[in-house]
């Protein structure tokens, strides 16, 4: 089934045909049908695509509670050589809740307290590390708000690097979801969350004494009961409630799943992987490089020339459905020459119905010299040069 129209948009001339057998994403509405979760927000979020497959309440502001460790994980990686040695602090010993027991005083590697974070959940090592990184905790939450924004993470704040209760620290399902894909794309990181069992070194306690090894076990029961899981982290305070953000691969695709105050929190979980991972497929609807349409150029050599997409486009489709996902090709106003080969000329929209799902820019697949003398010259210039090349 192939479709055309010609239809104008401010100041954009929008040339649309169709796609066949491409089908899109569920509604969120018609999904709810299949799906009963108990937390109170949810997403569900394809890897590769950044597509959100399901959502509830997505971008409800709330606690998240030891999902926060995410972030500070994330900035750590970025600042930080896994071998350097970080100096617990008293403050850092002694902060509440959920414990690697480090010991005040004592020194150990960035990748021992990244496993003490992100298996046993250690408030301590949060703390260790962001003043590691940026000498406050103050000043760490600094760093983790600029990279929320820089992600996308518009409905997120932090004042901590652990998730303790404060009411200015927040974030959504939506969001969490963003900075989780974000976070599993950092191969250091995507190692350390689908361990079960990590084994650090316990620094002696006298002079001389020697290091002792100690197993650290995840948190995470799917890593046992799911099959693909490979990540990514647990949550709770009774102001948040039970969270998880969770990954899972399977048939060569993987799915985010966030689901904060859930008190079947492993039954969502696990709910929701499946549905992302069985009933959705990823096509990659546009290569880089193909021509996808022509274009009119004004006052040209040439008055058409060809539009190719800057770079491959993948969608997120569902298996269930049938409709065909709209491919359109928006094209700036008024592109007049000279154009040079690979210049900006327009973006390539990938649509089910109104949602768009993907968006690339568009290039020029050829130079096009101006309708003058000179530009008449360098143009047949050019080709002679080329027919001489040639023989």
């Amino acid at each position: 089934m192939v479709r055309k129209s010609v239809c104008c948009v401010v100041g954009l001339l929008t040339i649309a045909c169709l796609l066949s057998s491409v089908v899109p994403c569920l509604t969120a509405a018609a999904a709810g049908e299949k799906l009963k979760v108990s937390a109170s927000a949810a997403v569900v979020m394809d890897q590769q695509t950044g597509q959100v497959l399901w959502a509830k309440n997505p971008n409800w502001r709330r606690p998240i509670a030891s999902l926060t460790k995410i972030m500070t994980a994330v900035l750590v990686l970025e600042y930080c050589d896994l071998q350097e040695q970080v100096a617990v602090s008293r403050e850092a010993a002694r902060t509440p809740g959920s414990s690697m027991y480090l010991r005040a005083g004592a020194s150990y590697t960035v990748r021992d307290l990244l496993s003490g974070l992100m298996l046993a959940s250690g408030n301590d090592a949060a703390e260790a590390l962001a003043q590691h990184v940026a000498k406050t905790t103050a000043e760490f939450a600094v760093l983790m708000n600029k990279k929320a924004v820089l992600l996308g993470a518009h409905n997120t704040h932090f004042t901590n690097p652990h998730g303790l209760p404060d009411d200015n620290h927040y974030s959504t399902a939506y969001d969490l979801a963003v900075i989780t894909r974000y976070a599993m794309s950092i191969p250091q990181f995507a190692e350390v969350v689908a361990s079960q069992r990590r084994v650090i070194s316990e620094p002696g306690s006298g002079a001389g004494a020697e290091e002792n090894s100690r197993p650290i076990y995840n948190k995470n029961r799917l890593l046992w009961q799911y099959e693909g899981a490979n990540g990514v982290k647990t949550g709770y305070t009774a102001a948040a409630g039970r969270c998880l953000a969770a990954s899972a691969a399977r048939h060569g695709r993987q799915v985010i799943v966030v689901v904060l105050d859930a008190p079947r929190m492993w039954e969502d979980a696990a709910a929701l992987l499946t549905y992302g991972l069985e009933e959705f497929e990823n096509l990659r609807v546009v290569e880089k490089g193909q021509t996808v349409g022509t274009i009119g150029v004004a006052q040209g050599i040439s008055d058409i020339i060809p539009a190719v997409s800057a770079e491959d486009v993948w969608v997120t489709v569902s298996k269930s459905q049938q409709d065909a996902v709209g491919v359109e090709y928006v094209i700036h106003e008024g592109l007049t020459a000279p154009i040079q080969k690979w210049g900006p000329v327009g973006k390539l929209l990938v649509k089910a119905g109104d949602h768009v799902l993907a968006e690339v820019p568009l290039l020029a697949g050829r130079e096009v010299e101006a309708r003058t003398l000179g530009g008449i010259l360098k143009h047949f210039s050019r080709r002679l040069h080329r027919l001489l090349v040639a023989h």
